[in-house]
């Protein structure tokens, strides 16, 4: 446990030493220490993670196929790092730590964007690092590849926003439900663009889900599959959703940003329906995944909002630190499936004893 908790302490300490005015180059340099160490914890794990041997038959099945039978077995740009990789015979490590880049690097921007962004990546430790960078190898690297979208949504492009929110999608497929969100601005400026978005978005849904739509129904929708913890982790949700709507007047950024934020707010509000009224847990826990960059948004922001005096933004600061904490120090101890990211093991020590 001991690791996570040294990984925590770094963003923290960050975030109690960072000053807008010093963001410099210094303070560049050591968020981007920081951010390293981040991406060989998450690529260079060994045997952690709940879906760890999943991943490992995965890759197994991949390496006795041909490339075009390869990129059937899963999303194409997973499955194309496990072909390399077994080409190299370099395990689910190759993919793990390209996957590693993508969530960690797509994070970055989104935090790198906000107030104080040692305090938004301080609140992605405690779930979206640890448990789902750790254990959600395809849906972390589509996650990194939204944040990245979201980050950059007021500077782009439409064929931008496609891109990148397409690339999510090669790792996996859901993230193409997150288009329509990142093109609303888009829409409510333009009419033509929206509808251009719009015609992107139904040929890649067809393209990225029409073979495995049936399947996906049957997983997510149809399916008697409870998740354990889902309603904590989409609470989670509800709660930073709750706190951007008490102060969505004050977030000093763009209209179009803002749009994003709202509709992201909103669904963490409906998932709550969602969970209460489906028969399936699973679907509404893995799609709110999606949603918790908005946690990283919110908590990075609060702070720094206008209305604030310096004690009270040095109190709300303390808060969300000790939030954090609290998170992640009842994940470990109460967490019905933390014992498979215990104890942290790294593959660096693997030919010893493996961990940490």
């Amino acid at each position: 446990m001991i690791p996570y908790f040294v990984l925590l302490g770094i963003w923290l300490i960050g975030t109690v030493q960072f000053s807008s005015r010093a963001n410099t180059g210094p303070e560049r340099f050591l968020f981007g220490a920081a951010l390293v160490f981040t991406i060989l914890m998450i690529g260079l794990r060994y045997q952690v993670g709940g879906d760890w041997s999943t991943y490992e038959d995965m890759y197994h099945d991949i390496s006795m196929q041909p490339l075009s039978q390869a990129l059937e077995l899963t999303e194409p740009a997973y499955a194309f790092l496990n072909w390399i990789s077994a080409k190299v015979d370099g395990g689910v490590y190759v993919a793990n730590f390209a996957c590693a880049l993508v969530f960690a690097l797509g994070l970055s921007s989104l935090a790198r964007k906000q107030p104080n962004p040692w305090l938004a990546m301080t609140v992605s430790v405690p779930y979206l690092v640890i448990v789902v960078g750790m254990g959600y190898t395809r849906q972390a690297a589509a996650i990194g590849a939204i944040c990245w979208a979201i980050s950059t949504a007021r500077h782009d492009r439409v064929w931008r926003i496609i891109a990148k929110v397409a690339f999510g999608a090669l790792f996996h497929k859901t993230a193409i439900l997150f288009l329509p969100i990142l093109l609303a601005p888009v829409a409510k400026r333009n009419l033509l663009f929206g509808i251009m978005g719009s015609i992107a978005f139904v040929a890649l849904a067809a393209l990225a889900l029409g073979g495995s739509s049936d399947r996906l129904v049957a997983n997510y929708v149809n399916s008697d599959y409870q998740s354990s913890g889902a309603a904590i982790r989409i609470g989670m949700n509800v709660l930073a959703a709750a706190v951007f709507f008490a102060f969505r007047k004050n977030f000093l950024i763009p209209p179009p940003e803002k749009l994003i934020w709202t509709i992201i707010s909103s669904l963490a509000v409906l998932s709550i329906f969602g969970l209460l009224f489906s028969s399936s847990s699973v679907g509404i826990d893995r799609l709110s995944l999606f949603l918790i960059p908005l946690q990283v948004f919110v908590y990075g922001n609060i702070p720094s909002l206008p209305n604030f005096a310096r004690k009270s933004r040095i109190t709300t600061t303390f808060i969300i630190i000790s939030y954090s904490v609290a998170v992640q120090y009842v994940y470990f101890v109460h967490g019905s499936f933390s014992y498979t990211w215990l104890p942290y093991r790294t593959i660096l020590l693997a030919d010893t004893s493996g961990e940490v």
